[in-house]
């Protein structure tokens, strides 16, 4: 064995921790940071092993399912006070006993004391109605009371205090205590409250931290008792064990812990955390204590916790010691736990990268530990000695798969059907059948989708959620490798992620799924609405018009938008585009009485080219209508949401030369802003020129000027757009309509109501 730190779960919690502040923390280009948390997948049933098992919670790994047990102070005043119980014949209830020993005062306990010498005693207060307190005054049980005294007078000097600040100890007033507890004990005829003096007299010497008494006290009180078993023996082992690791005597503290360990649930906790061997030769030193082969086998499952152990190493001693050891299939889920974090979809999971970064997942050496445990599994499945010689058999197919051989896999899981000794590890077995089938699917066609979704409608595909992506990021890689990039990217996102920035060859492909005559049972599932008649066609020519749009390609919109049906049409929002509006506000849509599709919009746009052409005369109020109408379905105008679905604040801010698409967490493949004003410009530039009114023309020109701006800052990037009322730093290149407007126009009406409400518009007037 190698040699391995001095790491207990203690230290390891809060370097965990510590280490958690310090990992760099990767920030996205969109809306925050990421989430590192692992991603993975899982299919072990927690029942297949005994979850009431004493020490189940420390070795099978089911974190979530031991999230909520009981803290370990509940577990030992249960204990304490059932033991309690069961001395004074189960008469007292369980709630008087918890009130006279956790909760009653020195004064009243001193009370009760003098109530045992007078001859009709009386209880009152809190003790009128106390089973406990009548059982032990009508009695006249004296040690009982005395002891109950002497813990309390206890109590304050054994406080534990905060984690960051050790509470202030009175050594002279310990001191004292023990010297009185020790005269207590002496004249004490009751072995069992012997007992408890003694666990009260060593645990204030180790709370004092001298620790020479405390053995002292042990080595000179504990042959003075002759009880029965009691989980007070164990209680006390453990100061025993705190003293020794204060002198240094590390090998002999590990294996009281241990012993504590396998005895007594109420100190399971302090004793798994203290336990600590540091060398091979302190391990060698520790088994050499043992007396027997449950204390050893104690010993290999503890170390087999150690985060430099190699569980298998572990799990092979104890084999060999004692098959049935309680242990050994606790330790043998954790371990194929580990290994399906390593190796489970390691081909298609979507997040490894991100595991082995912040994870460090795969493990090195993952591997040989399944080679390792394989191995040991064969040996023990075919000996057939174990406690449960199922569980065994399942676990050879399960590693075999793990290890990528799913034909092996299918091979040894598939024989066990209906062999199983409990529903359990049935059901356990056809979980693991089935991921067998999923992980080992090679190709894409309708046998495969359909047998997708016979899984998906089974109750165990519910009942075991990691299920879900498990499938869909297999089929996603099955997918992307045979070109099927619609498909993928319905088993990735959902459907509304792709209108962040449409992508015409996943449009297209889903396109011809719907319009398909016999469809899969999957691509049922992919393109059918909720209620299974409708198909998701018309939202996908929606997508495909609106990113022609985006990309101010009219015909090509309008035509993929014609290939909607009629009805569907206004399903998609009414617009009025064609509203001039020279102040840019994004949120000034005025409810018009007329509103219209995206269709009848570019019809109307397409219609006005073709009557500014036919007539010259009206030529320049018609291209201003078409404009003003592309002008404001672009990032700056009011009705952006004609060739655009999602618009956000931050992107002008992140302007960089040239680009349109911004990255955003929910957006695939970014998110696409129409900010392109070179149409409208287009149309504006001819509308000033043919206009003979010289209102339509300043007002032509000012809207030209606005769009040539605009180019200026999306050629040129976010650090140079305009905040505030300054005059942005522009060349004169890109100010030639202003120019124009103020050389021509400067005696329009509409002039003088754009100096003031322009302000950049007024600054730059005044400058010329």
């Amino acid at each position: 064995m190698k040699k391995y730190k001095n790491i207990t779960l203690l230290g390891l919690s809060i370097f965990c921790f510590l280490a958690t502040l310090l990992v760099p923390v990767k920030i996205s280009k969109g809306c925050g940071p990421y989430d590192n948390f692992f991603y993975g997948y899982s299919f072990l049933n927690p029942k297949i092993v005994d979850l009431d098992a004493p020490k189940a919670r420390y070795f099978a790994g089911f974190e979530k399912v031991f999230k909520q047990v009981r803290p370990t102070e509940d577990i030992q005043q249960k204990d304490n006070l059932t033991e309690w119980q069961e001395r004074f014949c189960d008469g007292p209830r369980l709630l008087d006993l918890q009130y006279v020993i956790y909760k009653s005062s020195l004064t009243e306990m001193r009370r009760l004391k003098t109530l045992m010498k007078q001859k009709n005693g009386q209880l009152s207060g809190q003790f009128a109605n106390n089973t406990f307190a009548r059982h032990l005054l009508q009695n006249k049980c004296e040690e009982a009371v005395d002891y109950l005294i002497f813990a309390k007078r206890c109590e304050p000097h054994v406080l534990i205090g905060s984690s960051w600040k050790a509470p202030y100890r009175d050594a002279v007033a310990v001191q004292f205590l023990i010297k009185d507890g020790r005269k207590a004990f002496k004249k004490t005829k009751s072995h069992y409250f012997r007992l408890r003096y003694a666990y009260q007299i060593i645990r204030l010497a180790h709370y004092k931290n001298d620790y020479e008494q405390t053995l002292a006290l042990y080595d000179d009180l504990m042959p003075k008792i002759d009880n029965d078993p009691s989980i007070i023996e164990d209680w006390i082992l453990g100061h025993k064990a705190g003293a020794l690791i204060g002198l240094g005597r590390n090998v002999e503290a590990s294996y009281l812990y241990s012993k504590i360990f396998h005895n007594t649930p109420s100190k399971r906790v302090s004793a798994y955390r203290s336990f600590s061997i540091k060398t091979d030769e302190e391990w060698l030193a520790c088994l050499k204590l043992c007396q027997s082969d449950t204390e050893r086998a104690t010993l290999y499952a503890l170390r087999a916790n150690d985060p430099l152990s190699h569980g298998v190493e572990e799990m092979r001693a104890i084999y060999e010691i004692d098959p049935k050891n309680e242990h050994l299939e606790l330790l043998l889920v954790r371990e194929i736990q580990k290994l399906e974090k390593d190796l489970l979809g390691i081909d298609f999971n979507k997040k490894k990268r991100s595991n082995r970064r912040f994870h460090q997942i795969p493990r090195k050496g993952a591997g040989k530990n399944l080679l390792d445990l394989l191995q040991l599994v064969l040996k023990i499945s075919d000996e057939n000695k174990a406690q449960t010689p199922d569980l065994w058999h399942i676990a050879e197919g399960y590693l075999e798969l793990l290890g990528g051989d799913y034909y092996a896999a299918r091979k040894t899981l598939t024989p066990l059907r209906g062999s199983m000794a409990t529903e359990v590890l049935e059901e356990q077995l056809e979980v693991l059948i089935m991921v067998a089938n999923i992980d080992g699917l090679e190709e894409v066609n309708t046998e495969m989708e359909d047998l997708i979704v016979d899984y998906e409608e089974t109750e165990l595909f519910t009942k075991y959620p990691d299920f879900d992506k498990f499938v869909r990021d297999k089929l996603t890689k099955l997918y992307k490798e045979e070109g099927y990039h619609g498909k993928a990217f319905l088993e990735e996102f959902k459907i509304n992620q792709l209108k962040y920035f449409p992508q015409l060859e996943i449009i297209d492909e889903l396109i011809a799924i719907c319009q398909k005559e016999s469809r899969s049972k999957l691509e049922n599932e992919m393109v059918l609405k909720k209620d299974g008649l409708t198909t998701i066609e018309s939202d996908l020519w929606d997508m495909k018009g609106t990113y022609f749009l985006g990309q101010m390609q009219l015909e090509s919109a309008l035509e993929a938008f014609r290939k909607m049906p009629r009805k569907d049409r206004d399903d998609f929002g009414l617009f009025n585009p064609f509203r001039a509006e020279f102040v840019d506000c994004v949120n000034c849509r005025i409810i018009d009485t007329v509103g219209l599709n995206k269709t009848v919009i570019l019809e109307q746009i397409l219609e006005l080219e073709y009557k500014a052409k036919a007539d010259m005369e009206k030529g320049a109020a018609y291209y201003y209508q078409i404009g003003n109408a592309l002008y404001n379905m672009t990032y700056f105008g009011y009705e952006w949401e004609v060739a655009d679905y999602f618009r956000s604040g931050t992107s002008w801010g992140r302007l960089k030369s040239g680009e349109a698409v911004f990255a955003n967490r929910q957006a695939p493949y970014g998110n696409h802003e129409t900010i392109n004003c070179s149409l409208p410009l287009y149309y504006y530039d001819k509308a000033f020129r043919l206009a003979k009114n010289n209102e339509l023309g300043a007002k032509a020109a000012f809207m030209a000027a606005k769009c040539q701006q605009n180019l200026f800052y999306t050629e040129k990037g976010s650090e140079y757009s305009i905040y505030g009322n300054d005059i942005p730093n522009v060349p004169d290149e890109y100010r030639q309509y202003f120019k124009i407007l103020k050389d021509y126009y400067s005696n329009t009406t509409f002039y003088e109501e754009v100096v003031e409400e322009c302000l950049y518009f007024e600054k730059y007037a005044a400058r010329l």
